[in-house]
């Protein structure tokens, strides 16, 4: 974990009752209920407006989308008390929102692109996925055969994604496909956005798992589908490199979730070994 915040040099007071407000409402509103989320598959989208009404799920972007202006250490600590709900689903959930899908947005959007979609983002109005994975390949972005074809003022998009995070319940997807058939690995890739309902696309049966089964998980399907030219996003053919702008924040967001999932995993250890030792075992 960090350094407790009270000795620390970089969390300002602003930050320290963000965390403690952040871990109150994890106590009282996620843990009681989570369990029921588990077994519903998904996360209600009340809790998203909720967390979005408080200002969670735009830390770092500009008041004008409805942001906070805060810095990196926000997402820190937002995915750490995430994490020590232990409800991966519910975390995942949240940061895919928060930390994966919308600084594509936030960075390569165009002005009317992020006015049109950051505070519905911002608020838990819109939920995103972003969709890069695909069965033949994994998450290897430069190897994806997911391909786009400019048709007039519309791009068609053919192939299918897999093990997308909020995939069954987004409304708008960020989509890496292939472009430029013909560019070496990742320079012909392309980010497009995609809202729920396009035609040609849609999400394939829900995804059973082992684990973070409040996460949904899902394959999505792009069978001849017509997204109109404005919702390329970022320029054609750089795709890859806007993806790649954001690997480091995904793994510091990440890492952070690790750490207040193993940090709760420590604290339930040592409540069960004193109550095995109250009882003399």
């Amino acid at each position: 974990m960090l350094l407790n915040d009270q000795q620390s040099l970089f969390v300002s007071p602003e930050l320290q009752a963000f965390r403690a407000t952040l871990r109150r409402f994890v106590d009282q509103q996620v843990k009681p209920v989570a369990s029921q989320w588990e077994r519903d598959g998904h996360i209600p989208r009340e809790m998203l407006r909720r967390m979005g009404a408080l200002g969670w799920l735009g830390l770092r972007y500009p008041q004008v989308y409805g942001g906070s202006d805060l810095n990196a250490l926000a997402s820190v600590i937002l995915a750490e008390e995430l994490g020590r709900s232990t409800f991966g689903g519910f975390a995942i959930t949240v940061l895919t929102q928060t930390d994966t899908a919308s600084p594509h947005i936030a960075s390569a959007g165009s002005p009317e692109q992020k006015a049109r979609y950051l505070p519905g983002v911002i608020c838990g109005d819109v939920l995103l996925a972003i969709a890069m994975t695909e069965s033949s390949g994994g998450s290897d972005v430069s190897g994806l055969r997911t391909r786009a074809v400019r048709d007039g003022d519309h791009w068609v998009i053919d192939g299918t994604k897999m093990f997308i995070t909020n995939g069954v319940h987004a409304d708008l997807y960020v989509v890496a496909v292939r472009t430029d058939p013909e560019a070496k690995a990742s320079r012909g890739i392309s980010l497009f956005l995609v809202e729920r309902g396009t035609p040609g696309f849609s999400t394939g049966r829900p995804l059973e798992k082992m684990s973070w089964r409040s996460s949904d998980t899902a394959e999505l399907i792009f069978d001849g589908c017509r997204v109109p030219a404005s919702n390329l996003l970022g320029e054609v053919n750089t795709g890859f490199y806007t993806l790649m702008k954001n690997v480091q924040n995904e793994r510091l967001v990440l890492g952070a979730q690790a750490v207040g999932e193993a940090a709760a995993a420590i604290e339930l250890t040592v409540a069960h070994l004193q109550q095995r030792r109250a009882f003399g075992s």
